[in-house]
């Protein structure tokens, strides 16, 4: 018990200290601004962003944009994933298969995603499919590392230990195969969901109308700053939302690992 409370009074003096060192730097910029020091016409101060972000709340133009980009995060994430998990599975598992697919992997992979756009956009046409493919792909090339990784840094002896036992087939994908990859699984969905992010902005950017990259990209070329910092803001914290929305589902799905991380 003390164990415990000596650990939670750990993570409450790191969350403290992190939001301390956020409110000191906005603190320092505000006084800044105020003192001349920084040119209030690129750089807003806190407070008049704040008003702002708040004036743009109530007229629905944040909501609007926001509803575009996370309905394009929402099927280039699940595009990403779903093969990618599946495929990833099945090259952990298969030697030959990965041995064919590893070269094709490490070709792309550096590829920087936004590239595909019009690769996607002749295939699929100028519209959301190919905005959605394109922030798929690099996702999808993560996801497929990290569950190979995942199948492929299991224990043999375990494997040959539940085989022994009876678990062979469906049943030794179920119960060996997966619950031992999840956490790398998971490792990977994060990394893949922070970037799918980051691919749906740029392309919105570049090749959109609606959404908050393209918003943004608008307000910049407008000079209207006090919206590209409210834009920034917003970005930000949808970032911070998705990454620990999918983190509490690892933790819930994968308690084990929770266990391990507490040992460290």
């Amino acid at each position: 018990m003390a164990e415990r409370g000596a650990r939670r009074g750990l993570r409450d003096g790191g969350l403290l200290l992190s939001l301390l060192s956020v409110v000191a730097l906005l603190g320092l910029w505000e006084g800044a601004a105020r003192a001349g020091w920084i040119h209030e016409a690129f750089f807003p101060r806190p407070t008049v962003v704040g008003a702002q972000f708040t004036a743009l709340v109530r007229e629905g133009v944040i909501g609007q944009h926001l509803s575009v980009t996370l309905r394009r995060l929402f099927w280039s994430f699940l595009v990403a994933a779903l093969p990618g998990v599946a495929l990833g599975l099945v090259l952990g598992v298969w030697r030959t298969a990965r041995e064919v697919v590893d070269p094709l992997v490490a070709f792309v992979y550096p590829i920087p995603s936004v590239l595909f756009l019009p690769l996607a956009a002749i295939v699929l046409g100028r519209g959301e499919a190919a905005r959605v493919a394109t922030a798929a792909v690099t996702s999808f090339l993560l996801v497929v590392i990290n569950t190979t990784a995942g199948v492929r840094q299991l224990d043999r002896s375990l494997l040959e230990a539940a085989t022994h036992y009876g678990a062979v087939g469906w049943r030794l994908f179920m119960k060996v195969l997966l619950p031992g990859s999840l956490p790398w699984i998971f490792t990977g969905l994060r990394l893949a969901l922070g970037l799918t992010l980051i691919v749906v902005i740029a392309v919105e950017m570049v090749g959109a109308e609606a959404g908050l990259g393209a918003w943004l990209w608008l307000s910049w070329q407008t000079l209207r700053v006090r919206d590209m910092y409210a834009g920034l803001l917003v970005i930000a914290a949808l970032g911070l939302a998705v990454t620990y929305g999918l983190e509490a589902v690892r933790q819930r799905l994968v308690p084990w690992q929770r266990g391990l991380e507490r040992g460290l």
